[in-house]
């Protein structure tokens, strides 16, 4: 084992041992970390709400209307519908005139040239 292991391994020794605690403390709030041998969550100030279930649920109603909410996995948002203005056998046509000319190679080779 050479000397920067055994530095850390120290380092995490001292660490776990001293149980660390750390404190920040602002008027009456005050916001500690638990004991290393419990966890290194923090053991936050209580808190009471200054609005009402129906107010708060009112809210992420508007936010969810606006678009405002990260959506999981499970559900998307609903993208608007898209329609062209060209048709099928006009893009065909244009694909071929891409080929034939030249650029869809290149744009091609550029694409995944990395």
């Amino acid at each position: 084992m050479n000397i920067t292991h055994k530095k850390l391994i120290a380092v995490i020794a001292i660490s776990i041992a001293s149980g660390t605690v750390f404190a920040r403390t602002a008027n009456t709030n005050t916001l500690q970390l638990a004991q290393a041998e419990e966890s290194n969550y923090p053991i936050l100030p209580s808190f009471t709400s200054t609005k009402t279930r129906a107010e708060v649920k009112a809210e992420l109603q508007q936010a969810r209307e606006k678009g405002l909410i990260a959506v999981t996995d499970s559900e998307y948002p609903k993208l608007p519908v898209v329609t062209s203005s060209k048709t099928r056998a006009l893009v065909k046509t244009e694909l071929e005139q891409s080929k034939a000319s030249g650029e869809f190679k290149r744009l091609e080779t550029e694409q995944y040239s990395g």
